[in-house]
């Protein structure tokens, strides 16, 4: 069904049902890392991927992993001296937080030691909600000054819905994901489906239309849609990813509201 311009809902089940297993892209990051780590590997990769690209992002936690191998989340202060010596790579010149690379890396180690490994957080917390509030009150740019906690969304998500493989969580938890419009405004916009006065909301309001509409047909799994909304036009190798996955825009379901749909 292709639903006409302003149709949200009808439009969210369309982009689910054909880009629902799409793997976000910022996984890749940690591709190059051993299957053991990468669960507590993305808690690291989400508090440094602070105005770096996934390229640099990869490149970076490849070589923090090279130099420092199993010891890399488990470091205390008393590794101070040999953090710092890592922490030194020359790529990074233009990066404006490298001088504060040591310290994130330690407080990803400090936030592991006290909560446990990633399989350990559904009962160390009592949910999503209380895991992105204390990553966002104990680890740097996760959004203690934030309404919408973007990136602690993000891990939640990777974590709670097993995009990070099976560490823990039943499906239950899912229930009590939350998708941040601000992730997803841009798409929004793009298919025209953002209201009048949109700008002139509050964050909360904002956040509240967006539920209201995504939750009547996602309220088991709301943030299932949250990979499909980012793909589409997003940039991919070749042009819009959203076309790459799909072969084109014949089959695309909110084609009638792209405002640049392909000629396939």
């Amino acid at each position: 069904m292709t639903p006409g311009r302003g149709s949200l809902e009808s439009g969210l089940v369309g982009l689910r049902r054909v880009l629902g297993d799409v793997r976000d892209p910022r996984l890749a990051v940690l591709d190059a890392l051993p299957e053991s780590v990468k669960p507590s590997a993305a808690l690291l990769a989400t508090v440094l991927g602070q105005d770096i690209g996934v390229g640099a992002l990869a490149k970076l936690l490849r070589e923090l992993s090279h130099r420092l191998g199993d010891r890399l989340l488990s470091l205390g202060s008393q590794d101070w001296s040999e953090l710092e010596r890592a922490c030194k790579m020359g790529f990074l010149a233009e990066w404006p937080h490298k001088d504060a690379l040591a310290g994130w890396v330690l407080s990803v180690s400090d936030f592991l030691r006290t909560h446990g490994q990633i399989p350990s957080w559904q009962t160390g917390f009592v949910g999503p909600t209380e895991l992105v509030e204390s990553m966002a009150r104990e680890l740097p740019w996760m959004g203690s000054r934030s309404p919408s906690k973007v990136k602690g969304w993000r891990l939640a998500r990777w974590v709670v819905r097993g995009e990070l493989g099976n560490v823990g969580w039943s499906e239950t938890a899912r229930e009590a994901l939350v998708l941040p419009v601000a992730a997803v405004e841009r798409p929004l916009r793009s298919l025209g489906w953002l209201p009048g006065g949109w700008s002139d909301l509050s964050v909360g309001k904002k956040q509240e239309w967006f539920e209201a509409r995504a939750g009547v047909s996602f309220e088991h799994d709301p943030a299932s849609v949250w990979v499909p909304l980012e793909t589409v036009l997003a940039r991919g190798r070749f042009g819009p990813a959203c076309q790459e996955h799909l072969g084109g825009c014949k089959g695309c379901p909110v084609r009638s509201d792209c405002p640049c749909p392909g000629r396939s």
